[in-house]
């Protein structure tokens, strides 16, 4: 069974961020009359600058992503001795069936296989509810965490040194090449954990007056 790591460095989110290119400003049609003694205005042929985000990275980096991944390699870890300890009693069940065939009735043995055969199914079973769970769960911790990515770029573009066109997913967008973009990456992974650690704050500090204000109240 692959680790959550493996699996979530593999995952790649599209996510609704703006993906305009911006062309060249086009220059000005050459004139047919004659040139005057002022000199021409100049064009820029400069493009605006695009940013991009590394989403896997942010999801690896991140204080909740990291969190996220270690809830789930515990949780696995645990199932993974669950079904291992169930897999050697299959195998003991089938050893002694095998060593006790010669000995049993056409009957005893009949039962006995359908009973190794039911409990080989409830096993393969059990690991494939697992896994679908597991991949469940990976899911809806990446997708989370892409949400609030998403929320967050809006702000994080408008407080750029550098004004940029739009902002790009790299696993996701199909970007083979960018001119000089403005990677944001590192600056939504401290700006992730900086607004995290003032929610959890905030909400220890709501579940305290609510707690005090019941108090209050049944005094």
């Amino acid at each position: 069974m692959n680790s959550f790591l493996s699996k979530l460095s593999s995952l790649i989110l599209p996510l609704s961020l703006s993906s305009i290119c911006f062309a060249a400003e086009p220059t000005t049609p050459a004139s047919t009359t004659p040139p005057s003694t002022t000199a021409p205005a100049v064009h820029s042929n400069a493009t605006i600058p695009v940013g991009v985000i590394d989403m896997q990275r942010i999801i690896l980096s991140t204080d909740e992503g990291k969190e996220a991944r270690a809830a789930l390699e515990k949780e696995m870890k645990g199932k993974e001795d669950e079904l291992r300890k169930k897999k050697e009693e299959l195998d003991k069940l089938n050893k002694e069936w095998k060593d006790q065939a010669p000995l049993l009735s056409e009957e005893a043995r009949i039962r006995k296989q359908q009973d190794f055969q039911e409990k080989l199914v409830e096993l393969r079973n059990s690991e494939m509810t697992f896994q679908q769970q597991l991949k469940q769960k990976e899911g809806q911790a990446t997708q989370r965490i892409a949400m609030k990515v998403t929320s967050m770029m809006p702000e994080i573009a408008k407080h750029s040194p550098k004004k940029v066109a739009g902002i790009f997913e790299v696993n996701s967008s199909g970007l083979v090449w960018l001119e000089d973009p403005v990677d944001f990456t590192d600056q939504v992974i401290k700006k992730y954990n900086e607004t995290t650690k003032a929610d959890r704050k905030k909400g220890i500090e709501n579940t305290k007056s609510a707690s005090k204000t019941t108090v209050n109240n049944k005094m």
